[in-house]
């Protein structure tokens, strides 16, 4: 019997991606007793693969007990060591073991996608592990469950062409989109909005209106304004940007073996908590998530809209890292402008940025973002 041994760990990958490529037919499992391994002992078990669970403490010798417990219980099946996962001294001392006693030991490089062999290089060659993960896999192994599962084909043709209309003329209508984001999110309950005497008047917002008009989002009646459905005003509150990267991501997917799975509109939320979260864009690439948020707002220079920029990019960064582990991934695309303060900010998180005229080239964005580590 092919078996990893294994150590868990809230933050790390790895695990999962490896006994797919191997092969495993069971995953062994050491983990502190405060952390929760459901959701990781449930996908592996999902995909065939048997699950046995023993607790670990920080002992030096108690640890190294247990590992020479197990190498001796399973001396007769091709056991293995996976480094991948795990806290520094406990991989140390899982290596220490499987090596005294002749048993093999690799780590998962979680950035490049590569599998190292650390002790047996004579006998087993480095490998990049098969592409093969979920989002929903990816998602309950950091315990995170996907309540809705959102949208998984593009938009139609008519709202593709009013998405393209819009990108191509960026820096003309940015005022008028923020107008039109604001009417989709104060319309009452029947979607209806009434305009004011100074929105009648701006000649950009009339304009716009008649696209999104014309392209069956919504009927204009003087001054009475309404969103024809539930999709046409999420459309018109900036999920037509939304749309427009996961038409684009749908497309480079053909193109790009690594990326094996993508959806948009996720709804989420913590093991056993209560705080749902939606994620606009997600896709699994290189085994690992990539987030990607949607912005159509304009945050302007005054200190209450930086905060709350700043509070975007932080909310992102946070998600990444519990959806998605330290190998999780983020980027930001945003219609409006970003100052050059929150783009120090993103960078200095590791977020990756595309906004306003960069748009026009957003699928050349888009490849530079899944293609790199």
């Amino acid at each position: 019997m092919r078996i990893h041994l294994a150590i868990y760990h809230p933050k790390h990958a790895g695990i999962l991606s490896a006994a797919l490529t191997l092969k495993a037919e069971k995953i062994i499992l050491l983990h502190r007793s405060e952390d929760e391994i459901a959701g990781i002992r449930s996908v592996i078990q999902s995909r065939g693969m048997q699950c046995e669970v023993q607790e670990v403490t920080f002992d030096t010798q108690l640890v190294r007990e247990q590992f020479a417990s197990i190498i001796e219980q399973y001396q007769s099946s091709e056991l293995v060591f996976n480094a991948s996962s795990g806290y520094q001294k406990l991989n140390l001392l899982g290596f220490e073991q499987f090596s005294n006693y002749g048993y093999p030991v690799f780590l998962v490089d979680k950035f490049t996608d590569e599998l190292h062999w650390l002790n047996t290089r004579s006998t087993n060659s480095d490998i990049h592990l098969d592409h093969q993960l979920k989002i929903h896999e990816c998602l309950k192994s950091f315990n995170t469950m996907v309540l809705e599962q959102g949208h998984s084909t593009p938009e139609p043709a008519a709202s593709r062409q009013l998405t393209q209309w819009i990108i191509d003329h960026i820096g003309e209508y940015d005022q008028a989109i923020g107008s039109l984001n604001y009417m989709a999110m104060m319309a009452n309950n029947s979607h209806s909005y009434e305009l004011s005497n100074q929105e009648m008047k701006k000649h950009k917002l009339a304009h716009l209106l008649e696209h999104f008009r014309d392209a069956g989002k919504l009927t204009l009646r003087g001054r009475k304004l309404k969103f024809n459905d539930d999709n046409a005003r999420f459309y018109c509150n900036g999920g037509w940007l939304e749309n427009h990267v996961f038409a684009l991501l749908y497309g480079i997917r053909g193109k790009r073996s690594h990326i094996t799975d993508i959806a948009r509109g996720l709804q989420i939320v913590r093991h056993n908590g209560r705080v749902k979260n939606e994620l606009d864009v997600v896709a699994m690439s290189h085994n690992r998530l990539h987030i990607i948020e949607c912005k159509t707002r304009r945050f302007s220079k005054s200190k209450a809209e930086t905060t709350s920029a700043s509070s975007a990019i932080y909310r992102l960064d946070t998600i990444k890292s519990i959806t998605g582990g330290l190998s999780g991934r983020a980027m930001l695309i945003s219609y409006q402008p970003l100052n050059k303060y929150l783009l120090s900010r993103a960078k200095d998180l590791g977020i990756y940025c595309c906004s306003h005229m960069q748009l026009k080239q957003l699928d050349r964005h888009l490849y530079h973002f899944f293609d790199n580590p």
